[in-house]
């Protein structure tokens, strides 16, 4: 039973760090690019196509990310 609960809890840090490294590669990718002028659009695209998300969880990223950046 230990080993149960054991492994769901790997399974919930794991899918946690992995949660944690999308939101920081987002942060990086909206900073870059507001510091090189790109539009939102342009940003947003580049979010779907580097992280593999929905243009939807882009636009949550850039609207948590992208008031802190400018």
């Amino acid at each position: 039973m230990c080993t149960l609960f054991n492994e769901i809890a790997k399974e919930g840090e794991a899918r946690g760090e992995a949660r944690g490294k999308a939101r920081g590669k987002a942060e990086g990718i909206i900073e870059t690019g507001l510091d090189c002028g790109l539009s939102e659009n342009d940003i947003l695209e580049r979010l779907q196509k580097k992280l593999e998300i929905s243009l939807q969880q882009a636009q949550e990223y850039l609207a948590m990310f992208g008031k802190q950046t400018i």
